[in-house]
């Protein structure tokens, strides 16, 4: 029934008449630039590239907790990218990266090919348009964690930077067939995703089926503006097992430098543990949500502060009573939380900052900390890259933190160190 559900929607979106149709004004306001990025197709520049290509090559090391002890690494990349009108009303996108990595450790070689994005999108109208292909669909407003954005599940093959903007950018995208509907006050989608796969793949160049589309789910979004700087969003999303989930997305400008914004979902599933460590409990109704506050400073400093909470994920006290369970059950849990590209823990506090120019034209800094709120323990990342006109440096550094037992000093990655160069084709 749900999928009928979504169908019909589909065909409504496709098929709204053009003369009714109430057309996006001309000059965008203030507001559009706080609309989610797949609430509006991108649009291919007049004139621009329709092909960008990159190549990367990184070394670093990793100290561990485990037997390997400090690890040696290196991995190359290849990452291509397509967006152009090939007939009139017609775009096509194609976005791929190859991971050819490999290390002193236990781990060896891993090399992976992503297909990320690969879809055709059909513009009946300006304001009508139908997707069709893997698609990444993207939805949510808070920076660090995004409980709105559902088809991120399982959709990591290789993660090259832990920064919040990087995931979401090369995670696989969703087959889908998608239908979107704009207005001067609005925006309408409905997307439907079958079932292709039963489980992921780890072989290098497999399209992956199984974790992105292991099921049949479908989403309905719909955003409203109610004001010149308030257009809130509405999701539900649901699918064969799965019930259906309710999400919230809020933003609002409160000056010309300050963005607060706000993200919820709510539904009825199996906690965190209970899927990690396998276990047949029941679904419960779950929570969860981030809340924050972006502000801009006039020197190119931009910082974020989030307040997140997963009500899937264990507290405290079901955190130390983990071991009890099965001896691997925190690491269980960690894997399953970032296979989900889930909140490992009930609370959490999260910054984010981003210096553009920093001392240097082109040397920008970005860094993050998350410290969860249960245990007490910290994530820690650092970046400075230099940008030429071809060509980045980048170093990060990545550190976890924490008194023995917490929840990120149980991860047997202690700290890295990575040095990175890319260059543009």
């Amino acid at each position: 029934m749900r999928q009928l559900i979504v169908a019909v929607s589909l065909v409504i979106v496709a098929a709204l008449p053009v003369s009714g149709a109430e057309t996006p004004a001309a000059p965008p306001d203030d507001l559009d630039a706080l609309k989610l990025a797949d609430q509006a197709p991108a649009e291919t520049a007049q004139g621009a590239q329709a092909w960008r290509f990159f190549v990367e090559g990184a070394v670093g090391k990793i100290e561990t907790t485990g037997p390997d002890g400090r690890v040696d690494t290196r991995r190359a990349a290849l990452d291509a990218r397509f967006d152009a009108n090939i007939a009139p009303g017609l775009r096509a996108v194609f976005s791929d990266r190859l991971d050819l990595a490999h290390s002193s450790g236990a781990a060896g070689e891993e090399n992976v090919n992503t297909l990320r994005e690969a879809y055709l999108s059909w513009a009946r109208t300006e304001d009508q348009i139908v997707d069709l292909g893997r698609v990444n669909i993207r939805h949510g407003v808070a920076l660090g964690y995004n409980p709105t954005d559902w088809f991120k599940e399982n959709a990591l093959r290789f993660v090259v930077s832990p920064d919040p903007a990087v995931l979401r950018e090369n995670r696989q995208g969703t087959v889908v067939l998608q239908g979107q509907k704009l207005w001067s006050i609005g925006a309408l989608s409905a997307a439907y995703s079958p079932k292709l796969g039963t489980s992921p793949s780890s072989d290098t160049f497999s399209l992956n089926a199984g974790a992105t589309n292991p099921r049949d789910r479908w989403l309905l979004a719909g955003s409203y503006k109610f004001a010149e700087k308030f257009a809130p969003q509405l999701l539900l999303y649901g699918g064969a097992d799965t019930p259906t989930q309710v999400g919230l997305n809020l933003s609002a400008l409160m000056s010309d430098s300050a963005v607060v914004f706000g993200e919820f979902a709510v539904g009825k599933e199996r906690s965190l543990a209970a899927r990690a460590l396998g276990l047949a409990t029941a679904r419960h109704q779950q929570t969860r949500g981030a809340v924050g506050l972006t502000y801009t400073t006039p020197f190119n400093l931009t910082v974020t502060g989030e307040a997140e909470y997963n009500g899937a994920a264990p507290d405290r006290d079901q955190w130390n009573a983990l071991p009890a369970l099965d001896p691997a059950a925190r690491l269980q849990v960690l894997g399953a939380a970032q296979a989900l590209q889930d909140l490992p823990v009930r609370r959490a506090l999260f910054f984010y900052a981003t210096w553009k120019d920093l001392l240097l034209r082109r040397l920008d800094l970005s860094a993050f900390v998350r410290r969860e709120m249960e245990t007490n323990s910290r994530a820690q990342w650092l970046e400075a890259r230099y940008r030429w006109e071809s060509a980045d440096l980048a170093l990060q550094w990545l550190s976890y933190a924490g008194s023995a037992g917490s929840v990120y000093r149980t991860i047997p990655e202690r700290r890295s160190i990575e040095l990175i160069l890319r260059f543009y084709l």
